[in-house]
């Protein structure tokens, strides 16, 4: 018991397992698995089992990123003055009702509906989720405290992602759903009776003057980020990266299948070895972004994403893919732990929530385009190209960054809370 115990408090402390977290955590899993188990293969159903074009397909995935980047704003400006945990109970509805409406689409109109509907659950969801981190982790753990939330994710997603292929091989789709289903409702239930708020467990002065603030006020603090060039520079790496991996990201299984000609079982065992590597990958993440920091953090994981998209098209079996998936997941620990403690570095006026919505509303509207680029890419060209033009334009985002952290390396600031 006692080589146990000194096992937990070591793990506690290089994974921030801090007691106000582990709820989080635990429903993070619940939530991770069911949206991996059904979502890693959506895509393959929409286009595959109901005849759907790719072109169709990726203007859905245009129609929900519209959705997920005017909504995610103000869920963030609501986040920070209603609280973290309505947010989070408002997503989870959503998701239920994205896994209901799933069960009855079979026209393009619900179809675009399940998508819209999943928007809606992450506009609500993301913002809050990373705010909780902050409201209840110094600013010297934070690193750590995002990584390990990661983590946990990455490790539910391996498994749901890796099993997804045999069950929809084996028993079919609706099995996927059903299942979904149920986890995502034990998560509704989980954070109604369990999730504790976070928006008082730690406010300086500033906070407190900002939460007797209405919504509106809000959003116009969180408008104002958009002066601060370091929040600039972050916001001009974020949106190349996004409208990089939004041009091939929808069609990355339907390529496995389509031109690569894998099974479903294989499919759902590369998409697992993906999601290994980020598994992997976030172990050391958080101590590398507090160590190294967010900027150059965040320009290496992009740049490193790059070649991976390339080499993936010539992986002539599972195996070659597993393995390019893999080193493409290990670089991606690094993305939202980097991200989030940019953000919440530089955030200015605004609350963590909304300046979170304000970068992902921004970075949002602007990759809208993506999956129909994507789409018409693959219709006009070749579904290759697809991939070889969402590496170069995602290579460009980690040019701000590279110049953010050289500035900062020449002329130290010392950036504190406003």
């Amino acid at each position: 018991m006692g080589s146990l115990r000194r096992i937990f408090d070591k793990s506690s402390d290089y994974l921030a397992l801090d007691k106000i977290l582990r709820v989080l955590i635990a429903i993070s899993i619940v939530t991770s698995f069911g949206d991996n188990l059904y979502g890693s293969l959506l895509g393959l159903y929409i286009t595959y089992n109901l005849g759907v074009s790719i072109l169709i397909y990726g203007l859905m995935n245009t129609v929900q990123g519209l959705v997920s980047s005017l909504i995610v704003f103000p869920s963030g400006a609501l986040s920070d003055h209603f609280g973290r945990k309505a947010m989070a109970i408002i997503a989870l509805i959503f998701s239920i009702s994205t896994l209901a409406v799933l069960f009855l689409a079979k026209n393009l109109p619900l179809l675009f509906l399940v998508l819209v509907l999943q928007g809606l659950g992450s506009s609500f969801s993301d913002p809050s989720r990373s705010a909780y981190v902050i409201d209840v982790i110094t600013k010297e753990r934070r690193g750590i405290a995002f990584a390990t939330l990661a983590f946990f994710q990455s490790l539910s997603s391996i498994v749901a992602t890796s099993i997804a292929g045999i069950i929809a091989g084996i028993y079919g789709y609706y099995w996927l759903f059903s299942a979904s289903l149920i986890l995502e409702l034990i998560a509704l239930c989980s954070t109604t009776l369990y999730l504790k708020e976070s928006l008082h467990y730690m406010r300086d002065a500033a906070e407190e003057r900002r939460l007797s603030e209405p919504p509106y006020k809000n959003l116009r603090n969180g408008l104002a980020i958009l002066k601060s060039p370091p929040l600039l520079a972050v916001l001009f790496g974020v949106v190349f990266h996004t409208v990089g991996l939004g041009i091939e990201g929808p069609y990355l299984a339907i390529y496995a299948q389509h031109v690569l000609t894998f099974s479903l079982p294989s499919i759902g065992l590369i998409l697992g070895a993906q999601q290994l590597g980020i598994f992997i990958g976030h172990i050391p993440s958080g101590r590398i972004v507090d160590k190294y920091g967010g900027e150059i953090s965040f320009a290496f994981h992009i740049l490193a994403t790059s070649p991976t998209m390339i080499l993936f098209t010539v992986a002539g079996n599972p195996v070659l893919s597993s393995m390019v998936l893999f080193f493409w997941g290990l670089s991606f620990g690094l993305d939202n732990v980097s991200r989030q403690s940019l953000i919440a570095k530089y955030r200015l006026r605004a609350g963590v929530a909304t300046a979170f919505g304000v970068i992902s509303l921004v970075s949002g509207v602007i990759s809208l385009i993506s999956p129909t680029i994507g789409g018409w890419i693959w219709t006009e060209f070749s579904p290759q190209m697809v991939f070889y033009a969402s590496a170069a334009i995602n290579a460009l985002g980690s040019l701000p960054l590279f110049i953010l952290w050289l500035h900062n390396k020449n002329h130290p600031v010392n950036f504190r809370r406003h």
